[in-house]
């Protein structure tokens, strides 16, 4: 049931408000509809959450891609023979 014919069964239920009378096809055609209704919301939800997830992941993903600096780090603590068993326990070799 589009929207026209949904439009068209209310005025129809409006006209015949002193009489209540609607039809019997009016319930299952406004059921139908309003499951149509949920049917699109989810489906809006389901896509923006997936879109969602698929920027996180190519922004996280542009981020990982970038080379660290070029120059050599040096960590004063572990070049050299400063963690020798000597040096740790101030023995003179």
């Amino acid at each position: 049931m589009d929207d026209e014919a949904l439009d068209m069964l209310l005025r129809r239920l409006a006209a015949d408000a002193p009489v209540m009378v609607a039809g019997p096809e009016f319930h299952d055609s406004l059921w139908q509809r309003i499951g149509q209704m949920t049917e699109a919301r989810e489906h809006r939800r389901r896509t923006i959450l997936g879109l969602l997830i698929f920027a996180i992941g190519l922004g996280a993903g542009m981020g990982t891609q970038y080379p660290g600096p070029a120059h050599p780090v040096g960590y004063t603590l572990v070049d050299g023979a400063d963690l020798a068993p000597s040096a740790l326990l101030h023995i003179a070799p």
